[in-house]
């Protein structure tokens, strides 16, 4: 067996303490770490583009008026269409009410049918798809609310930004050894090349979603589309919570035949992208078994909130690189792996080329 593979219990009882103790501390200033967690991968996110402006001459002052320019309007825009959808959302409730009070006589009748008995009251209950738009709004509102008042996110961005040859120089000196380097370069490279290619999967997502409800007018579609890019970045149950207002609504708005035809395409949608374009993107993927991924999700989300369930796959993958060529951590690394024995290979994009020369 790999000697890797066979830690010791006190090797196993001292690292549990040890993450005990760091959980603790992370939750306690989570309020703090979020914005800069968030202010990072959206860094990462920009290294091509970076480095693209760095290999037509300009320089680290023009870049970063131009990237944090970008920044704020993205998140402006963002911000005053998520507010301006909400409240949209909130004050139709009441006409989404009475359309269902209308249908409720009609799945009476449909449960009857099949010897279900159930009571008006019940019926409501459970069938309301008002409910379900109501809490969409409220989750709209505090998305926006979460993009108009990151001002530290936007400092921290800023900073990354003006600072991103220095960047590099600072990796170089702090890791002169040669593996050590290598490895994060090769963690950077690999978050940069997952969130690009979740970037680019949930714009085709989030575009196509947009376009099928536009077909059916169904309202609202603009802010489903945007949801659904949004939550395609939540592994497993993103694009099915995406799914359910958008459905919801149609029963209230579209015939059955309609609603039936918009859920089969949100699941061909999110079957297409998330299963046959998405791996054969990414290649192996993050190398995170399933379990793990879901596991990572409930952990994360709890530890930072959405935020965390947004990062819930890379900061895992963090985890995962730094304790696959430890020897007293390497089994953690197993854990956490598709594989056994896994052989890791992040890709051979070089970050520092990303910056100097861009991808």
């Amino acid at each position: 067996m790999h000697k890797y593979l066979t830690p010791n219990h006190s090797t196993i009882f001292a690292t549990l303490a040890y993450l005990v103790i760091i959980i603790a501390g992370l939750k306690a200033v989570h309020s703090l770490i979020v914005p800069i967690l968030i202010a990072f991968f959206w860094f990462l996110l920009f290294l091509p583009f970076i480095g693209k402006l760095k290999k037509m001459g300009f320089k680290d002052f023009f870049i970063t008026i131009i990237t944090f320019g970008i920044t704020l309007i993205i998140v402006a825009l963002l911000g005053l269409f998520l507010v301006s959808s909400s409240k949209e959302l909130l004050s139709n409730v009441p006409s989404y009410q009475v359309k269902f009070y209308t249908l409720v006589p009609s799945i009476m009748e449909f449960l009857e049918t099949y010897n279900i008995p159930m009571k008006i009251e019940d019926i409501i209950a459970i069938f309301d798809p008002s409910q379900i738009i109501g809490m969409t709004a409220d989750f709209v509102k505090a998305m926006s609310g979460l993009m108009t008042k990151s001002f530290l996110t936007l400092i921290v961005v800023m900073f990354l930004f003006l600072e991103s040859s220095l960047f590099v120089k600072k990796i170089d000196y702090l890791f002169k050894d040669r593996l050590i380097k290598e490895k994060v370069e090769l963690f950077l490279t690999h978050v940069n090349i997952y969130f690009a290619t979740k970037t680019a999967t949930s714009i085709a997502t989030g575009l196509i979603i947009f376009l099928m409800l536009s077909y059916f007018h169904l309202d609202n579609a603009l802010l489903f589309g945007i949801l659904a890019f949004f939550l395609n970045y939540i592994p497993n149950i993103g694009s099915i919570v995406a799914a359910i207002p958008a459905i919801a609504l149609s029963m209230l708005q579209l015939t059955l035949v309609d609603t039936m035809i918009i859920t089969v395409g949100y699941i061909m949608v999110n079957f297409i992208i998330g299963n046959i374009i998405e791996p054969r993107i990414m290649g192996r993927g993050v190398g995170l078994s399933t379990f793990i991924v879901f596991v990572s999700l409930v952990f994360w989300g709890w530890m930072f909130g959405p935020v965390g369930m947004f990062l819930s796959v890379p900061l895992t993958v963090v985890i995962k690189i730094a304790c696959n060529k430890s020897k007293k951590l390497h089994w953690i690394a197993v854990l956490l792996s598709n594989k056994v024995d896994p052989k890791e290979n992040y890709g051979t994009m070089a970050f520092k080329r990303q910056i100097n020369k861009g991808s």
